[in-house]
């Protein structure tokens, strides 16, 4: 009699995982681990009809058995033990009829040959379980999926799928090897960091330069389903940046400015900060310090062209004109958990680049930017344009 498995196999698609990711990881720089999830349909299916599928990367790559992180020797010639881990940090399988929709991520359309792909970053439960000079092994054990049929996702949409008895079975074995790079001593290790500034208020405003001002607006809920594609909690802010006034004697007068303090990732420096309560307090959530200090001190400057950019590096105002954009706030404490309190502000920051005129008035302008403007230096003497903190948003994690 044929194993089950083979017979499963021989009447439901034929798919298979794959992983993939870097293969070396340096804890001191790497704040996550992005892992890319491929399922392919086999070229040689003998089934040659279309199928969908229901496939949730975080709860279904990540459930039971799913991925298992494997502790392997040096060279990876033998594989030492499972690290383990809490599972009650990760998401639970949830098994239940749904209602096929094609804007859904989890629903998804292979012939024979196709495939289909998800990244999203390695749970911070495995993440943290890291060590500096180890050797992993990042397996998949096999799983199978229970929401699937035969057709397209345009035939089913707006019908009910329900768990077959039959589940197409996703074969174990497929892994990604993963070094970590050993703790270093660093001739430049900053040590313990300063206090992280106080907010920039109105008043540290620099005179002759234009007023700008920041507000932000988001949600009052984060559910905790609310992630993005790889996996990791998001938070909608929408930043409005406004030109309030120009210095008396130059009304109207357009400023054509740098945009990245708006975009950076969170910092204890300045820019924007999370803070989480605790008891009758607010406590800012700390990011690896070494990151913070270390991220840009490779790489090079590079010439760009203020007036032609197309990713709105550099962006132009006149005065009582606002510049709206969204920021994700991604980066939350590993133990969040629905009832925890958050707010979150920008804590006001100097731009680092602006001059007068609008964007057609800089189409010969070159900059040297690393990360910053780098040169000319000083904002080419011109007085520095602050822009003081904003109003505070806070928000409450729900289920």
């Amino acid at each position: 009699m044929a194993p089950l498995s083979s017979f499963l196999r021989s009447s439901t698609p034929r798919l298979t995982l794959t992983l993939e990711g870097k293969s070396c990881l340096d804890l001191d720089f790497d704040t996550s681990y992005p892992l890319v999830i491929t399922i392919t349909r086999d070229e040689d299916d003998p089934h040659t009809q279309p199928c969908i599928i229901h496939w949730n990367p975080i709860e279904d790559a990540f459930g039971q058995p799913g991925i298992m992180l494997v502790r392997s020797n040096r060279d990876f010639t033998e594989d030492l033990q499972p690290v383990q881990v809490d599972s009650s940090h990760l998401r639970a399988k949830s098994l239940h009829p749904r209602e096929v929709s094609r804007s859904d991520p989890c629903f998804k359309e292979l012939y024979p040959g196709s495939s289909v792909s998800w990244e999203l970053d390695l749970p911070s439960v495995y993440f943290n379980s890291l060590r500096p000079g180890e050797r992993y092994r990042i397996l998949w054990v096999g799983g199978q999926i229970s929401l699937w049929d035969w057709g397209t996702l345009a035939q089913h949409s707006g019908r009910t799928l329900s768990p077959k008895s039959l589940p197409v079975i996703l074969p174990g074995g497929p892994h990604q090897l993963l070094r970590i790079l050993e703790v270093e001593s660093d001739i430049d290790e900053v040590g313990p960091l300063p206090p992280s500034p106080a907010p920039i208020l109105a008043s540290g405003r620099v005179s002759g330069a234009p007023v700008f001002s920041l507000t932000i607006a988001g949600p009052a809920t984060l559910s905790m389903r609310d992630r993005n594609s790889r996996g990791r909690l998001r938070y909608p802010v929408t930043m409005t940046l406004s030109y309030d006034a120009a210095p008396d004697g130059l009304d109207r007068k357009p400023v054509t400015f740098h945009t990245p303090i708006f975009k950076d990732i969170d910092s204890r420096q300045g820019g924007f900060r999370l803070y989480l309560r605790e008891k009758c307090h607010w406590s800012p959530h700390e990011l690896p310090g070494s990151f913070t200090y270390h991220r840009y001190r490779f790489s090079k400057s590079v010439p760009v062209n203020v007036g032609r950019n197309e990713q709105d590096e550099f962006v132009a105002l006149v005065p009582g004109e606002s510049w709206s954009f969204t920021r994700e706030v991604t980066d939350f404490p590993k133990h969040a958990a629905p009832g925890d309190e958050f707010r979150y502000r920008f804590k006001g920051a100097q731009l680092d680049w602006w001059d007068w005129g609008h964007l057609g008035d800089h189409e010969n302008t070159v900059v040297w930017v690393n990360y910053l403007v780098r040169d000319p230096k000083d904002n080419g003497g011109r007085p520095g344009l602050v822009v003081p903190a904003s109003n505070w948003v806070e928000f409450t994690m729900v289920e």
